[in-house]
């Protein structure tokens, strides 16, 4: 057997650690842990000498594998490996673990640990040197190894460490999930439109940038335009996760729901659209529903971009948000299909009582004035954005717009969409340099 093992479901993590260890290291899927942990532990032939466990493991399936690897392995060292959440001391308290380390530690902290475990499992007897296969980097003394958690330590850094001088308290990741105070209220927006091609992703990225200024990582992005959704193109990501994990039955579980995001550096998260039109076709109306609910639980706003049109996906999106964002053009055919789509939802009882029309690239020359689009509609225009070659020079360096060229009249207009949901999200010229109300769901 290899002196190291992960037991883990997170493919990026597996990468990652295979790169560090090489040949050193043995995986067995965290999907075997269907069939309970003693499917795991029979896979692992001869004598590891460290376990990782994680990530996307929860407390039971990690309980049991440590009490069965215990059993089986004694002189095993263990590790979890978890984010820094308020119930992680209660993992080290219930679990016999020799460290917990965070699934985003550096490569170097995460060999020092390895190290350091090693070394310690040798200054005391339950391993050789060559059981490694490796040089041995830190050297330990003969006080034993504490099997505890500082509260104090942070997601980067090694959570259990020997007894010595406590290390300085390293900084907080930015990424880092902010804990929904009680009593704040959670939005759900809704970007909709009634055909295609109307600018509907753009506004929900810049919508999302701008509610993470006043919301720093506390706003997610879903694309939900599930035949041809292209969000994470756009903002130049390359998620590992999509919208078919996320809705997936295993994502109840809050951490599991978490590695399916993908963090943007402007401080949100966005929940990539199925990778293929068939696995969009997997995901059910009721499905969304839930995943909308189970994140208004974590998140400030959450920011749904629709598939055009009014299908069963959109209409139960409808159902669950606070606000909808209305977009359309000022073609004709777009303005008669979204006065349709007014008289179906109000027909139907699933209007948001938050309602924001914005009419999309507008141009002085297309022979319709703004009263000419409200009389199509029947409804008064919240904001017009102009049309802007600022919009596709943005889009094309996967930047939003309102953070890649502030002074343009369609950044201007777009966020004056995003102060109508949150009135004190002005634009912050500093950080925008550096980086180039409410109700509930009826």
């Amino acid at each position: 057997m290899l002196p190291y093992l992960l037991v883990s479901r997170s493919a990026e993590y597996e990468t990652r650690l295979r790169a560090l260890l090489g040949e050193r290291l043995a995986v067995i899927p965290g999907e075997f842990l269907t069939f309970g942990p003693d499917a795991v532990v029979s896979r692992t032939n001869g004598q590891p000498r460290v376990a990782l466990l994680g990530p996307v493991l929860n407390y039971e399936e990690t309980k049991g594998l440590v009490e069965a690897l215990a059993v089986k392995h004694p002189d095993l060292g263990l590790i979890v490996v978890r984010e820094q959440r308020s119930d992680l001391e209660d993992w080290v308290d219930e679990l016999s673990l020799h460290a917990v380390l965070s699934p985003d530690a550096s490569d170097d902290t995460t060999l020092a640990l390895l190290d350091r475990l090693s070394a310690w499992l040798v200054a005391n007897g339950r391993a050789e040197v060559h059981d490694f296969d490796a040089p041995l980097a830190l050297e330990v003394d003969d006080m034993p190894f504490v099997e505890l958690v500082d509260e104090s330590v942070g997601a980067d850094d090694i959570a259990a460490v020997p007894e010595a001088e406590p290390e300085p308290e390293p900084a907080v990741p930015e990424w880092e999930f902010p804990p929904l105070e009680a009593g704040t209220p959670s939005e759900a927006i809704a970007v909709v439109a009634p055909k295609g091609g109307q600018g509907k992703t753009t506004i929900a990225i810049n919508l999302a940038t701008g509610l993470a200024e006043v919301a720093p990582n506390s706003v997610v992005l879903v694309d939900a335009d599930l035949q041809f959704g292209d969000i994470t193109a756009a903002l130049a990501l390359e998620p590992t996760r999509t919208i078919v994990d996320a809705v997936a039955d295993v994502a109840a579980d809050e951490i599991v729901l978490k590695t399916t995001l993908t963090h943007h550096d402007d401080g949100f998260f966005v929940i990539a659209s199925a990778p293929s039109p068939e696995l969009g076709d997997q995901v059910a109306p009721l499905a969304l529903a839930r995943l909308i609910e189970r994140l208004r639980a974590t998140f400030r706003y959450v920011i749904v971009d629709t598939t055009p049109g009014l299908g069963e996906h959109t209409l139960v999106t409808l159902e669950h948000v606070t606000d909808a964002v209305f977009v359309t053009n000022m073609g004709v055919p777009s303005l008669r299909a979204m006065r349709t789509e007014f008289e179906l939802l109000t027909r139907l009882g699933l209007m948001p009582g938050n309602r924001h029309l914005v009419v999309n690239q507008t141009d002085k020359n297309s022979g319709l004035t703004i009263k000419d689009v409200e009389h199509i509609i029947g409804a008064p225009v919240d904001v017009e954005v102009p049309k802007s070659s600022a919009v596709l020079l943005a889009s094309n360096r996967g930047v939003p717009l309102i953070h890649d060229d502030v002074r343009d009249p369609a950044a201007k207009a777009i966020r004056s969409i995003v102060l109508r949901i949150a009135p004190e999200a002005f634009p912050k010229r500093s950080k925008i340099q550096r980086r180039r109300r409410t109700s509930e769901p009826e």
